[in-house]
C-alpha cells in the first residue's frame, strides 16, 4: 500500500479508506494473518464478525480467521450474513483465506447449545475465554500477526469466577507482561489511559508520578514501534479543573503529574503538560499532539465516543504482539436483532494490519542497529 492506514485513521474513516484502496485495485500479496476472537456468543460479537466478512473489506486488508465456535458462527451467518459460508478448521495450516468463506479455528466442544442472544451462559463465556487464550498463544508463537477481539462482558464473566477485569488484563497475564496499557483511537484522537477500570476515587488515589511516568514511556514506545512516530508529541492531561490552576483546585498536578513529565523529558521523550483536559482534546484533534495520556477512564472515553461512537478502536499497548479491539461491549440489549454495526471491527482489523506491519519494520530497523 502507498500509505500507512494507521496514520490515516486519524484523518478519515477507516472503512472509507479500505474501500478506496479496494476500488483502486491495489493488491498486497504479503497480507498479515489476523485472528479475530469470537467474543461472547450471546452478544453482538458473532453478528458484527459475519457482517464484516460479508463486505470483503477484511480480505483486502489481511488474511482473516476467526477463533471461536463454528456452530455459533453458523447460526449468526444464517441470520445476518447468509452469503458467508462458515468453514470449520482444526489448524491454521488448513485455512485458505478465500472471500465468502469465514474460517473458524474451532475451540468449542461438541454439542454446544444454540445462542440465546442477550442471555449469557457459562458454556459461551468459557468458550470466549478459550478463544482469547488460543489466539494469544498463536500470536506469541508467531503463527499469526495480530489479534482483533470482539467484545466480552466483564459482569457476566465475574459471575463465573473469571479473575481478570477484562481483555486487557487477561492478555497481559497470558503474555506475562507487567507494563501494559489501554490506548483508544478514533475520531482523530489517540489516547493512552493511565488507569482503566477503577472507581473514580481509586483512580485519583493512583495518580502518582511513577504510574504517570510509566504510561508516558509506554505511549512513547508504542508511537515509535507501532505507528512509525519515533518523535511523537505526547501531552499529559491534568486531573483537576484548569489543571489545578497553580494549586488552587488541587495539588496533584504540582506534586505528581508535572514531576512525571519532567522525568520523561529527561529520558528524551517529547512530552509536555499537564494541560487542562477541557481544551486538551481539541488541541489533539487539531494535530498539535500525536497522543494524550489521560488519567482516568471517562476522561479518555468521552471524547473518543463523542467523535467516533461505533467506530473507535481499543489497542493494548505493551504486549509482545499486536492486539486491537472494538470500542463497544456485548450490547445484550440489541443482540440478535440484526442492527449491530460492524464498522468498529473493520477498523480494529485495519489498525491491527497496519500496526503489525509497522512493528515488523521497527524490528528490522532495530536489528540493523545492533
Amino acid at each position: 500500500m502507498t500509505q500507512n492506514l494507521s496514520i490515516s485513521l486519524h484523518r478519515e474513516d477507516a472503512y472509507d479508506t479500505i474501500m478506496r484502496h479496494k476500488n483502486s485495485g491495489e493488491k498486497n500479496n504479503m497480507k498479515p494473518i489476523i485472528a479475530i476472537t469470537m467474543g461472547d456468543p450471546a452478544g453482538i460479537g458473532p453478528e458484527v464478525i459475519v457482517k464484516a466478512f460479508a463486505t470483503n473489506a477484511l480480505y483486502d486488508l489481511c488474511h482473516p480467521v476467526v477463533v471461536g465456535g463454528s456452530k455459533w458462527m453458523t447460526q449468526a451467518a444464517s441470520a445476518f450474513a447468509p452469503s458467508v459460508s462458515i468453514c470449520q478448521r482444526n489448524t491454521l495450516s488448513q485455512c485458505q483465506f478465500l472471500f465468502g468463506q469465514l474460517e473458524v479455528l474451532e475451540i468449542a466442544s461438541e454439542g454446544v447449545p444454540q445462542i440465546v442472544y442477550g442471555a449469557p451462559d457459562e458454556t459461551g463465556l468459557v468458550a470466549a475465554m478459550r478463544a482469547i487464550e488460543y489466539a494469544a498463544k498463536l500470536a506469541l508463537s508467531g503463527d499469526i500477526d495480530a489479534i482483533a477481539t470482539a467484545p466480552i462482558n466483564k459482569e457476566a464473566l465475574k459471575k463465573i469466577g473469571f479473575a481478570h477485569p477484562g481483555h486487557t488484563e487477561f492478555l497481559a497475564h497470558i503474555a506475562c507482561t507487567k507494563n501494559f496499557g489501554m490506548m483508544m483511537i478514533g475520531g482523530g484522537l489517540t489516547i493512552m489511559l493511565a488507569t482503566i477500570h477503577l472507581a473514580l476515587r481509586d483512580a485519583i488515589l493512583m495518580t502518582k508520578k511513577e504510574l504517570i511516568l510509566e504510561k508516558i514511556r509506554l505511549t512513547h514506545q508504542t508511537l515509535k514501534s507501532d505507528f512509525g512516530l519515533p518523535y511523537g508529541k505526547i501531552a499529559v492531561a491534568g486531573l483537576n479543573p484548569h489543571a489545578g490552576e497553580g494549586g488552587l483546585f488541587g495539588n496533584e498536578e504540582i506534586n505528581e503529574i508535572h514531576p512525571a513529565v519532567l522525568s520523561a523529558q529527561a529520558y528524551g521523550i517529547n512530552v509536555s503538560g499537564p494541560y487542562p483536559a477541557d481544551t486538551l482534546f481539541f488541541k489533539l484533534k487539531q494535530g498539535q499532539f500525536d497522543a494524550v495520556v489521560a488519567l482516568y477512564h471517562d476522561q479518555a472515553l468521552i471524547p473518543i465516543k463523542l467523535l467516533a461512537f461505533g467506530g473507535g478502536v481499543n489497542v493494548t499497548a505493551g504486549l509482545p504482539f499486536v492486539r486491537t479491539s472494538v470500542d463497544h461491549g456485548t450490547a445484550y440489549d440489541i443482540a440478535g436483532k440484526g442492527i449491530a454495526d460492524c464498522r468498529s471491527l473493520i477498523e480494529a482489523v485495519n489498525l491491527a494490519t497496519e500496526m503489525s506491519s509497522a512493528r515488523k519494520q521497527f524490528k528490522k530497523l532495530e536489528a540493523t542497529h545492533q
